[in-house]
């Protein structure tokens, strides 16, 4: 599989999360029934994102499985979580959103459906749906929502591109990519974990220290020993699973 592909894939999800401007002051000039018909809009929007957003990083464990050889059916489960979340996803889009995640969606199919028999198709495909479903995240950025439960889901949208910085590091790593690149998803990854912290518990803020930490070792080890940080990225990766995990489920340490 040649490495521009992997490139492509990838490069379009290294943007900051700090860029998105607040939303409030919309409020000033709407009255209180307009005020509740932009929440609700925008909370429709942010669910989303978040159900996307973990399609996006179910695809990334399929290219991850796919790249290491492993059986298929590793990766036939995660296209199958892929195909969930961007089914969920389409219950809070808009009518446009919804077309185009019902295409992603049988696009995804397809490749799940050719897996076995063209292993090597399937990576090429979900390159191009990965790069897919990134354009399509970027098309439905919008502004913050300072509101309590605004920041709990900004929060936690923050960890599942988190996550995904850390698979592509973790993917770059497994296709022999320069320590730059590696770096640079890691760099990518401390960025949305930093934009986690305003507002967030004690827990969070703890938690949060300790894993910017880890991911500041890691790219410390890539110059060092490429194995110990390959090892180490699989490590966070799996980290911050656990933590979106925790925030999907409830947990307080990683959601507030």
């Amino acid at each position: 599989m040649k490495r521009t592909l992997i490139a492509t894939a990838m490069a379009i999800g290294l943007v900051a999360a700090c860029a998105l401007a607040p939303l409030s002051p919309v409020f000033a000039q709407t009255t209180g029934a307009e005020t509740d018909t932009i929440k609700a809009d925008w909370l429709g929007r942010i669910n989303t994102r978040i159900d996307l957003a973990q399609a996006r990083a179910a695809l990334l464990r399929a290219r991850l499985d796919l790249e290491a050889e492993e059986a298929s059916e590793w990766a036939s489960g995660a296209l199958a979580d892929a195909q969930a979340r961007i089914m969920k996803a389409r219950e809070t889009a808009t009518k446009k959103v919804d077309r185009q995640l019902q295409s992603l969606a049988a696009d995804v199919q397809e490749v799940r459906a050719t897996l076995a028999a063209t292993p090597a198709v399937a990576r090429e495909r979900l390159d191009g749906l990965i790069s897919e479903t990134e354009a399509h995240l970027q098309e439905m950025r919008q502004a913050t929502l300072e509101t309590e439960e605004a920041q709990r889901l900004q929060r936690r949208y923050a960890q599942i591109e988190a996550q995904a910085a850390l698979l592509r590091a973790q993917l770059a790593e497994l296709s022999d990519e320069t320590g730059e690149t590696v770096a640079a998803h890691l760099d990518d990854a401390l960025a949305w974990y930093r934009s986690t912290r305003e507002g967030a518990s004690e827990e969070w803020q703890s938690g949060l220290t300790e894993i910017t930490g880890a991911i500041e070792a890691a790219q410390r080890k890539i110059a060092e020993d490429r194995e110990q940080a390959a090892a180490a990225i699989s490590a966070l990766a799996e980290r911050a699973a656990d933590i979106v995990k925790g925030s999907e489920a409830g947990d307080t340490n990683n959601d507030n």
